[in-house]
């Protein structure tokens, strides 16, 4: 009798911690997909991107990121009414497990009522923070190229304007290469400064389409003030492409670092093979220098 007295306890026991450890129901947030409303073309270029995650937060805490479309769970505090804000996500440097929130849009926000096993969408569209800077926009629609200086030791390889692959608009840039001119090496012919707020790591990207049959290299001449000689940086590249795509170039740790008066952007593409691909195709567009 004993025994079955504190087998019938136990089984109490049981049934009562049980019921506390019910798991809680949550919420979901689909989104399933991204869209931008641009602003002035002239001032933002082309508004074309690759934004390819949905942070999502709640009442201020990020519940998860995932490539789009995406449902995030969410477990629900008292409620009915959140606040819910949507970040657009990107690959950094063009690294796949490197992802991190697009830093020029403000977040997409809503107030919303959710609801525990309910799944709610959210249709985020996105605009550039008031405070961001365009430093270049080269989009090869307008008389020269901001890439008017010719490193290489080639007369005849550079980066000009063309009409017989273009990504959008009527013209995207070439950089010109064959076996004779095997290296198109240009910088800026102007000179990029005043990238950060002061004594601040504030965020500076690069943003490009491409479409090349060469890799592509990029990165930065550094110009101090103080007798330093110049300092080139290569922050990487982009490897060959059958279509057109875009890469962000997270500049910021790097401009913070050199800490230089001014910079040159620099491209660089060079001949691999000079038997099979004797004049590569290297297609650029829309070139973006952003800052605070």
């Amino acid at each position: 009798m004993k025994q079955l007295s504190l087998f019938l306890f136990s089984l109490l026991l049981f049934s009562a911690c049980s019921k506390d450890r019910q798991v809680a129901v949550p919420a979901y947030v689909c989104v399933p997909s991204i869209q931008h409303s641009p602003g002035d073309p002239f001032v933002e270029g082309s508004s074309q991107h690759n934004f390819e995650d949905a942070w999502i937060a709640v009442d201020g805490q990020i519940i998860g990121a995932n490539n789009l479309p995406t449902t995030l769970a969410a477990i629900l505090g008292e409620g009915p009414n959140y606040n819910l804000s949507i970040y657009a996500g990107i690959p950094s440097d063009g690294i796949s497990t490197h992802r991190i929130i697009y830093p020029f849009f403000d977040p997409y926000e809503v107030n919303m009522e959710l609801e525990a096993g309910r799944i709610d969408t959210v249709y985020p569209n996105f605009q550039y923070n008031d405070e961001v800077e365009f430093f270049i926009v080269e989009d090869f629609e307008n008389a020269g190229v901001a890439f008017g200086e010719d490193r290489d030791d080639f007369a005849d390889s550079y980066l000009e304007k063309q009409t017989d692959d273009v990504f959008e608009g009527d013209y995207s840039g070439q950089m010109l290469l064959d076996t004779a001119h095997w290296e198109c090496y240009v910088g800026t012919s102007f000179r990029l400064s005043d990238l950060q707020r002061p004594n601040t790591a504030s965020p500076v990207f690069l943003e490009m389409h491409y479409k090349t049959e060469e890799v592509i290299s990029v990165g930065l001449i550094a110009h101090y003030d103080n007798g330093l000689p110049d300092e080139v940086f290569i922050k990487g590249g982009v490897n060959p492409s059958d279509g057109w795509k875009k890469i962000y170039f997270d500049l910021t740790e790097d401009i913070f670092t050199l800490n230089a008066a001014r910079y040159t952007l620099i491209l660089r593409a060079a001949v691999s093979d000079f038997e099979e691909n004797v004049s590569p195709k290297v297609y650029l567009d829309n070139i973006k220098i952003l800052h605070f």
